[in-house]
């Protein structure tokens, strides 16, 4: 039972601070016009990129920090120091300001992802992990779809500060909760080398060298930089994509309602696709990148097929409804892939080295986010449209797949299942 509830505050901290990554962008039209705030929406896409790199940075010196400290200690820390900063957040009256304030919660939010995955792979056995990260990825979309519905709707109607504060109060609620859990200890669910080394140390110089030297870690910390330079930015841009008048043009209230009906379909792929992967993993150590290639190929063909369709909010409904449904499904496919990488980075990594393993890891995509918004963010500001980036953004989705096929090569001969 102890284990199951600290499981469910992990789960519930992963659900708040993912909301940080959607509040602000959504707004974005609505704050280059806010009188009370000085910014433009060029600059806040600046932030969000900003805000995504800080935030890995500093996921990497948290990573060190838990080789040496309790892990549930530091989580206290950074949850309090996230919460306190986004509280705060509503101070901000031009770009300067909302950037700091922004950057000063990404610190404390660079810390959940290194730490919590690190924790979720000693709560979870070796056949348990596909679903609980799953489980995990669900909630993250979750949150950055609760973040992305609270901005869409109550711009039009409160302050333009209110999500910020109702996504802080989460943060409070999970740091109150956190006293209360009780951390596993480092390495308890693993048989790996007979758990070698696994005591609070701090990360060495061959620590680093004995991830380079895994052939897999490369290939996945490789593939999810270029995955995320194409998928990064289009989920937490999709509302805007939706209503910006030289796209779509749907009113803001709309476009909030069908980027709901579209995180609907990806909200059960991650438990659903990591219970499939581990039925799949028992009997091939190949079981899960099997599943990550076929969700790549048809969550990116579905999106360059649904981004490609041109229409406005007079087109039919049939029209509108077939664009919903093809994206939906890409997204359900989409969300399939990181809790399944999350999972094998798991357990082809000793318990001494997971923290910097999944710290890399979110350093990479946090990385291929950033140069992701910042390339929609060049479409904007010289076309004017998102659209065709989109698209462009999805085949570079697809091509990821160079970086899958050697990964069943050096996963068969460096599992240690095998």
């Amino acid at each position: 039972m102890k284990k199951e509830h600290s499981f469910n505050v992990i789960i519930l901290l992963v659900f708040f601070s993912s909301a940080l990554i959607g509040t602000l962008l959504p707004m974005a039209q609505d704050l280059a016009t806010n009188p009370l705030i000085q910014v433009t929406q060029a600059q806040v896409e600046l932030i969000s990129s900003l805000f995504l790199i800080v935030g890995a940075c500093c996921s990497l010196i948290w990573a060190i920090l838990a080789t040496r400290f309790s892990r549930k200690k530091l989580l206290l820390f950074a949850t309090l120091e996230w919460s306190i900063c986004a509280s705060l957040t509503g101070l901000a009256t031009d770009f300067l300001s909302l950037l700091a304030f922004q950057l000063l919660t990404a610190i404390g939010f660079g810390a959940v992802i290194p730490i919590t995955f690190s924790l979720i792979v000693d709560l979870k056995k070796s056949e348990e992990r596909g679903f609980a990260f799953g489980w995990k990825e669900t909630n993250y979309v979750l949150g950055i779809g609760f973040a992305q519905i609270l901005s869409g709707f109550l711009i039009e109607h409160y302050p333009w500060y209110v999500p910020f504060i109702v996504i802080s109060i989460g943060g409070f609620v999970c740091t109150f909760l956190l006293f209360s859990m009780t951390p596993p200890e480092r390495g308890e669910m693993d048989n790996i080398n007979d758990s070698s080394d696994i005591s609070a140390t701090w990360i060495r110089r061959e620590d680093f060298k004995e991830l380079a030297k895994n052939k897999s870690n490369i290939l996945i910390l490789l593939f999810n930089f270029a995955l995320f330079i194409g998928l990064g930015a289009i989920s937490i841009n999709l509302s805007l994509m939706l209503s910006n008048p030289s796209d779509h043009g749907f009113p803001i209230e709309t476009a909030t309602i069908f980027l709901v009906i579209i995180y609907i379909g990806q909200i059960p792929s991650g438990a659903l696709l990591g219970k499939f992967s581990d039925k799949k993993y028992k009997n091939n150590v190949n079981g899960r990148i099997k599943v990550v290639i076929m969700c790549l190929m048809l969550g990116a063909t579905l999106y360059i097929i649904g981004f490609s369709m041109a229409f406005t909010f007079t087109a039919p409904q049939g029209i509108i409804a077939l664009f919903l449904l093809i994206t939906s499904v890409g997204a359900f496919f989409f969300g399939g892939i990181d809790p399944l990488l999350q999972a094998t980075l798991g357990e082809i990594n000793t318990p001494q080295t997971r923290s910097t393993i999944y710290s890399l890891n979110y350093l990479t995509y946090s990385f291929g986010r950033s140069i992701s918004l910042l390339i929609l963010t060049g479409f904007l500001l010289n076309f004017g449209f998102f659209r065709v980036g989109f698209i462009i953004l999805s085949i570079i989705c697809l091509c990821c797949i160079l970086f899958l096929i050697p990964l069943l090569k050096t996963l068969h001969e460096e599992s240690p299942k095998n």
